[in-house]
């Protein structure tokens, strides 16, 4: 089951882990005080070095991390030159603007994965002259993921032409590794920078893209999360990080509905499942899509209520844990899109009354993809499964 260390309220941290299995470390770093943007990081370094030694984890496990900054375009070179950046810089960085509602100007989430046995490598992802887009490669005894952030084409000002670039380059990093977009992309996050405007053009791409490359009703999609957010390119309209998986069967991926809660997204025209289960031989991973206040009709329920559309979102992710046998406490981290930052108090009692204590939880300001939408949620979950496939990593 999810182990949760109790630190303190400004770091949190779960884990899972099997014996003789590989164990997962999920964190949410935050300072909840204001301070200037450079202490804050400087801060925010010191926590994740005494954390990450305390448990004795290294460079080398770790996987990927988000830092969710306040004003990206004039802090992003005070961020490339710290200290905390050259720590995370071992993983896969993704840094997008999505003010913290906390008192903070950055918060940080990270991911570690530490093999007690058996084969561990790691690489690097080389991008040449584009710094801010990274990614790494991790390679077990079983199988391979593939993380990648910051992926962005900012040509002409039009998100339909910049979401078909950046999947189209995408595409071509899966195959260096001999991945592709229909059998091994699990996971995408698409920041939609002023998301009223500028959604349905990524759509439409996205919609375009997958059916060309076997992704269909026929099929599945991918769990996703599309959602405000700023890069480090002004012109840049739409970024893009991902998780895909080398070396899995299409057998070991699962669709996540609760049909009875919210619909399958093609109901009306977008292409992304609720979640994704995907299964190991020794556990199984709960990918929660970004999940708003939906009704079974795929209309917004508790139009301009945001104490009710908090509640039914946690209850529409709550249902599709439950169609895979889980439940929030199987939650290694939650992250919170809010599109007002003046109902952060409410959202913050409800969130942290119906989560699990000391589940690492971010709270962001960032607008959901339709206006009448308050609030997202998005998350991860795992459970110990028995099964034929090989174990994870």
């Amino acid at each position: 089951m999810v182990k949760r260390w109790d630190f303190d309220r400004r770091i949190k941290c779960s884990s899972f882990s099997v014996p003789g299995g590989a164990e997962e470390y999920y964190f949410a770093f935050i300072n909840d005080e204001a301070i200037s943007f450079e202490k804050a990081i400087a801060e925010l370094c010191e926590k994740y070095k005494f954390v990450t030694g305390y448990l004795g984890l290294s460079e080398q496990t770790l996987l990927f991390s988000r830092l969710h900054v306040s004003d990206i375009i004039n802090q992003k070179n005070l961020l490339a030159k710290s200290e905390l950046f050259g720590h995370i810089g071992h993983g896969a960085i993704s840094v997008i603007e999505q003010t913290p509602l906390t008192r903070d100007s950055v918060v940080l989430f990270s991911y570690h994965l530490r093999k007690g046995t058996g084969k561990f490598q790691k690489e690097i992802l080389d991008n040449g002259s584009e710094p801010w887009r990274t990614g790494m490669v991790a390679k077990g005894d079983h199988y391979s993921m593939v993380w990648s952030s910051n992926q962005a084409r900012a040509g002409h000002f039009d998100s339909q032409q910049q979401t078909e670039l950046i999947l189209k380059s995408f595409s071509a990093l899966l195959g260096r590794y001999n991945l592709s977009v229909r059998k091994n992309l699990m996971r995408t996050w698409i920041f939609v920078r002023d998301i009223d405007n500028h959604y349905t053009g990524m759509v439409e791409a996205r919609k375009d893209f997958f059916h060309s490359h076997g992704l269909c009703t026929e099929s599945r999609f991918v769990a996703s999360t599309g959602i405000e957010g700023r890069g480090t390119e002004t012109r840049a309209i739409i970024r893009m990080d991902s998780l895909s998986i080398g070396n899995i069967e299409e057998e070991q991926i699962d669709t996540m509905d609760a049909l009875k809660h919210l619909p399958r997204t093609m109901l009306y025209g977008v292409t992304f499942e609720r979640g994704l289960r995907i299964r190991f031989g020794d556990r199984s991973h709960l990918a929660i899509s970004g999940t708003a206040s939906i009704d079974e009709e795929g209309n917004v329920a508790h139009e301009g209520d945001i104490e009710k559309q908090t509640h039914r979102t946690i209850d529409n992710a709550e249902a599709l844990l439950r169609s895979q046998g889980a439940t929030l406490y199987d939650m290694t981290y939650a992250l919170c899109y809010l599109r007002n930052p003046k109902d952060y108090e409410c959202v913050k009692e409800i969130v942290s009354a119906r989560l699990p204590g000391n589940i690492p939880l971010l709270i962001v300001e960032a607008s959901v993809c339709r206006p009448a939408w308050l609030f997202e949620m998005e998350g991860a979950g795992i459970i110990a499964d028995t099964n034929p496939f090989p174990p994870f990593m």
